[in-house]
């Protein structure tokens, strides 16, 4: 008799390998981006810098970035599911709703898109740009991108630039998780910017990066004392 919950389903057995783009393939598409339209130069350079998923990037309002301490508040999740109107929702649990920071690089970028945009509302729309708007909108509306947007576009600049095309947006969240953990994170930290509701669900997601780190950090010690 066929179950319609057998999706739900949790096989056990060997993990998926996550797509993940190592340093110098996360170099190689910060490079590529700069050759895109600011829109996506700055949508894409985001999630690598802050680990945000898709639809926490889509759903930022200019009200969410604090220039002066360059934090974000990430505090909702944009959603569009076939044949529905694209909707936003709060994050699935109150560690989702979290600060994430960002380079004075990142905020040149930012304040670069932020004039950009207001310049389209102004001519277009006719209107000033408010706090209110979406920093990813649907040109002429008050509604935010739909992620699936990114996921296409991200598609076609990989193929543009003879990247490896089996990455996706989600690589870019697991590749800064796992630059943090190599840069020395620990779990705690890296599952409160990821907005992981436990830090075992960040280390059984990452446990292959935290053990690379510490058999590193145990040679090094090793060294330091010349063992």
């Amino acid at each position: 008799m066929h179950n319609p919950a057998w999706r739900t389903y949790r096989y056990a057995g060997r993990r998926l390998e996550r797509k993940v783009a190592d340093e110098e393939t996360a170099q190689q598409i910060i490079a590529a981006l700069e050759q895109e339209s600011i829109k996506y130069e700055t949508y894409f350079k985001l999630i690598i810098a802050t680990g945000m998923r898709r639809g926490e990037c889509c759903g930022l309002k200019w009200s969410d970035i604090d220039f002066k301490e360059r934090t974000i508040h990430v505090q909702r999740n944009v959603v569009k599911v076939t044949g529905e109107e694209i909707f936003t929702k709060d994050p699935k649990t109150t560690a989702g709703d979290r600060y994430v920071y960002f380079s004075p690089e990142m905020e040149s970028l930012l304040k670069e898109y932020r004039h950009e945009c207001d310049y389209q509302t102004e001519s277009y729309e006719n209107r000033k740009l408010t706090e209110d708007d979406y920093v990813f909108r649907r040109n002429g509306y008050q509604l935010p991108m739909t992620p699936s947007t990114f996921t296409w576009r991200f598609k076609l600049i990989l193929k543009k630039h003879g990247l490896p095309e089996q990455l996706n947006v989600h690589s870019l969240r697991h590749s800064n998780a796992s630059l943090l953990i190599a840069n020395g994170a620990d779990v705690a930290t890296v599952a409160g910017l990821l907005g992981h509701s436990q830090p075992s669900t960040t280390l059984d997601i990452y446990t292959h990066a935290f053990d690379k780190n510490k058999k590193t950090a145990s040679q090094a010690m090793q060294s330091s004392l010349e063992i």
